[in-house]
């Protein structure tokens, strides 16, 4: 399997399970909650490493207990830290209220820490890792990285999350090997399906792989030749739980490709691996292939 470096964000995600989604000033009692490492990164990684891959993360720790705690969660996982950096700081911390009636997830999210700087990469040796992901956050410190990445890894890939619209995320595009969109992307940008919105971004990226997911829909891909591709929903018997499903979808992809498969078959595995994690609550067990 390959060595995998995450770089993004790391949180600390409290989820509560409630048996419908409250109104506002209700008292509700939580049938379930957990503590769990969050972030799209820190995610995906977790997920990679349950594939058997490598991973080490890149991201900022907090220098305060509940950094301390988020740490050990993701070191428990499988995840390497080594690429870390601790800076004072409050850990950012996700409150989670996840509807057990249809698995919706609601999110308020607080952060007092810094973003990883693209001046951290000098003392990471990412010329020792096979795959490198990266989740689009400041437009300016993840065009740095990228940048960095071109110029020291030989052949390595590289993807790219773009979950939302962010200022000079444009300026991005023409960088990773692998880009992977969402469906609130596409549709910010005004439109509205996936193959119209792969069709305009390969004008742009045209040896780039362009995949967008587009919920119950499934995900599309066009490959570096400009072929388009559909895997289809795959639907658990009952939806219990959304929250990390696109981090899943995006873990699926890249160990798809990291493990050899063309394009259609990785979007078809991350689909399926999707569909298993929002038939479940939380992301343990997703290991097993399917």
């Amino acid at each position: 399997m390959s060595h995998i470096l995450a770089i993004g964000i790391a949180t600390l995600d409290i989820v509560n399970t409630v048996d419908h989604y409250p109104v506002e000033d209700e008292e509700l009692r939580a049938s379930a909650q957990r503590v769990v490492p969050g972030g799209n990164a820190a995610n995906s990684a977790w997920v990679l490493s349950q594939l058997g891959h490598r991973v080490d993360l890149a991201a900022v720790l907090a220098r305060e207990p509940d950094g301390e705690r988020l740490a050990g969660l993701l070191s428990a996982r499988g995840i390497g830290l080594e690429h870390c950096a601790w800076r004072e700081g409050r850990t950012p911390c996700s409150y989670i209220t996840v509807n057990a009636r249809n698995g919706s997830r609601t999110i308020v999210h607080y952060r007092d820490l810094p973003e990883l700087d693209a001046a951290h990469l000098a003392g990471v040796s990412v010329e020792r890792m096979d795959w490198v992901h990266l989740e689009a956050r400041d437009g300016a410190i993840t065009g740095a990285m990228l940048r960095t990445l071109r110029e020291r890894l030989v052949d390595q890939p590289v993807s790219l999350e773009v979950e939302k619209e962010r200022p000079g995320v444009d300026r991005l595009f023409g960088l990773p090997d692998v880009i992977l969109f969402s469906r609130p992307f596409a549709r910010g940008r005004g439109f509205e399906s996936a193959e119209a919105f792969l069709r305009d971004m390969g004008g742009r990226c045209r040896k780039t792989i362009l995949v967008c997911t587009w919920g119950e829909a499934g995900a599309w891909a066009r490959d570096g030749a400009g072929r388009l591709h559909h895997a289809p929903a795959v639907s658990p018997p009952r939806v219990v739980d959304t929250l990390g499903a696109g981090d899943t979808f995006n873990a699926g992809l890249v160990h798809g490709l990291a493990s050899g498969r063309t394009v259609p078959e990785a979007l078809a595995f991350a689909v399926r691996l999707a569909g298993r994690k929002v038939g479940q609550a939380g992301l343990d067990g997703l290991g097993v292939e399917s």
